[in-house]
């Protein structure tokens, strides 16, 4: 008897700030986007954001949800060149920088492109096994690896 008829408040409350960083994802020549990620994420990522002492209670909020969504994105590698072989975990868990094998990974090899067969776009799935292994070089060449956007 009257209300909003919600049930699940904080779950609504993800939902729309969800969109927002969806938002932020997509419209990087909006306002919004133009003035967030000058103060906090200046690599134009919204998932590298830098740690802030005393962030306003609309970034904090948008973070949160910002977590909270990630766990639910999958990755589709497009050109290759934005994801860090050593850094990113390529929504693997697990998948950390010491998973590579040790001295195989030269210092030419810095992102996930660079995994790839040199001439195509497809994964050089000798290169991924022997720098991962079997198990996680088939669990990496099973990722998709989409358009060159």
């Amino acid at each position: 008897m009257g209300g909003t008829g919600l049930r699940k408040m904080r779950l609504f409350n993800i939902a729309l700030l969800g969109r927002q960083v969806w938002r932020l994802i997509n419209n990087k020549e909006s306002l919004c986007f133009k003035v967030l990620s000058s103060k906090y994420f200046p690599d134009g990522n919204i998932f590298n954001a830098k740690k802030v002492n005393r962030a306003s209670f609309t970034w904090s909020s948008i973070t949160a949800a910002a977590e909270f969504l990630k766990n639910g994105f999958g990755w589709q590698i497009g050109n290759g060149e934005n994801i860090k072989i050593r850094d990113d975990n390529w929504d693997l868990k697990g998948l950390n920088r010491s998973t590579p094998i040790p001295n195989m990974l030269s210092s030419s090899d810095d992102s996930v492109k660079d995994l790839w067969m040199e001439h195509a776009r497809c994964w050089n799935i000798e290169k991924v096994h022997r720098l991962y292994g079997k198990d996680w070089g088939d669990r990496i060449c099973k990722i998709p690896i989409g358009n060159e956007n």
